[in-house]
């Protein structure tokens, strides 16, 4: 074929889609109420639809899809006291059990955290601003991506006074970005910044799932683990002690008593490296065990961090009840249109049976419903985007908790557009057949 051929050929295929389009526009305003109500009965159930979706799809996404499968959280139940009815390995692990957990030399990256709460300020005349504190070691920020901005992470993990600000509390402390060097009060210390970090929300926050944490915000400000310890500063989401411990004392108490807080991470990259930790944990706990120095029963867990919400059982029930009752609304929407559709096509039943007999086949009757499916998608997807957004707002009224996975993405986005072209399909599909391969004759004296 050649080129001006071809540029017939698609000329020729735009003139008869503008005519199909122009035959699905009058059959639109021969019947247009039966029309709208159509559409609207489409759009609030793909608009409910969506809105729970993206909800669901927010919560169940994987924020390290290229490395969730080598991020583990180890678990020992090394505690001073027989486990008799309730065995199960605490959450959080004390400090002396990380520093043993870290002696393997194993992983490729390891971070022990937890989160506190204080109080941050420019100098002694401003007021204090509230900030959340992670507490945490150098490799957290290399395992979980965190993107810098200015400066750079610490060497090491000794305790230090220096602080990583988040863009956004850099801004509001500064009004800049640019503040490497300065000097800030932390609770009435003197600290200094050291680095900015990018704009960055990892949700879920999956490295912090326990207690449901993995649906807030990220922490404003980030200090090294031992100066946490050095500054006396408790968890904020969960701490227990074992013995007689004084959480107030963890420079001294907290670094060798049986105070739990702790969260640890460690990289596996590899089967033989996840295997030979795991056989590390249980050398570990047995010969603690054989030092009289936990009397409980070896309950070693390591935890994968796509698993790691369902273990602590922070699922969100509430969604999954919303994704299936939603998921019955939208086929009893599908229903009820393809029932007005099919009525759409008994009343131009005449119209398709005369085109049949005038020598229109059935693959150009067929094309002609695509060009209908396209237009009621089309109309359709704007009045569910317009209801699935205000569905979002008010399950965010509902639900405060789940405010931050309330985006459209790009690929969420496109996923929602081709189910609303594959409902408009299935709303059309009978109509469709029976339209093309029903008998002329029987259609024609009806």
């Amino acid at each position: 074929m050649s080129r001006w051929q071809h540029i017939a050929h698609k000329v020729k295929q735009m003139e008869q889609f503008i005519y199909y389009l122009k035959v699905s526009l009058k059959g639109i305003k021969r019947a247009p109420l039966p029309y709208a109500l159509t559409i609207f009965i489409l759009s609030v159930g793909l608009g409910v639809f969506f809105a729970n979706a993206t909800f669901y799809y927010q919560l169940n996404s994987d924020p390290l899809p290229h490395k969730s499968d080598k991020l583990f959280f180890p678990m020992i139940n090394l505690v001073p006291y027989q486990c008799t009815t309730d065995c199960r390995t605490p959450r959080v692990l004390s400090y002396s059990n990380v520093q043993k957990l870290s002696q393997s030399g194993i992983p490729t990256q390891a971070a022990a955290m937890y989160s506190a709460d204080g109080y941050l300020r420019v100098n002694a005349d401003q007021p204090p601003l509230p900030v959340s504190i992670r507490l945490t070691q150098r490799d957290f920020f290399t395992m979980f991506e965190v993107p810098l901005l200015h400066g750079s992470i610490w060497p090491d993990n000794s305790a230090r006074l220096e602080v990583i600000l988040t863009r956004a509390s850099a801004e509001k402390l500064f009004g800049r970005t640019e503040v490497i060097g300065e000097t800030l009060l932390l609770d009435d210390r003197n600290v200094t910044v050291s680095a900015v970090l990018d704009s960055w929300q990892m949700l879920p926050r999956l490295y912090d799932a326990n207690n449901r944490n993995h649906l807030t915000d990220a922490d404003d400000i980030y200090l090294p683990l031992e100066t946490g310890y050095d500054m006396n500063y408790l968890s904020n989401s969960q701490s227990s002690t074992f013995d007689d411990t004084d959480y107030r004392q963890l420079s001294t108490q907290g670094r060798t008593g049986a105070l739990h807080q702790l969260q640890y991470w460690v990289q596996l990259d590899t089967p033989a490296q996840q295997q030979a930790y795991r056989q590390f944990m249980h050398n570990l706990v047995m010969d603690e065990k054989a030092a009289g120095r936990h009397p409980s029963e070896p309950n070693n867990q390591l935890v994968a961090m796509q698993d790691i919400v369902s273990y602590f059982g922070g699922d969100s029930s509430d969604i999954k009840a919303f994704a299936l009752v939603t998921l019955l609304f939208l086929l009893v929407c599908l229903f009820n249109a393809s029932h007005l559709s099919l009525n759409r096509y008994l009343s131009n039943q005449y119209e398709f049976s005369l085109r049949r007999a005038l020598g229109a086949s059935r693959s150009q009757l067929q094309l002609q419903m695509l060009v209908d499916v396209l237009l009621m998608a089309s109309f359709t997807i704007a009045g569910a985007l317009l209801t699935g957004y205000a569905g979002i707002k008010l399950m965010n009224q509902l639900l405060p908790a789940n405010r931050l996975f309330s985006d459209w993405d790009l690929p969420l986005l496109l996923g929602l557009l081709a189910i609303a072209v594959v409902c408009s399909y299935l709303v059309t599909l009978y109509p469709s057949l029976r339209a093309s391969f029903g008998t002329l004759n029987q259609q024609l004296k009806e």
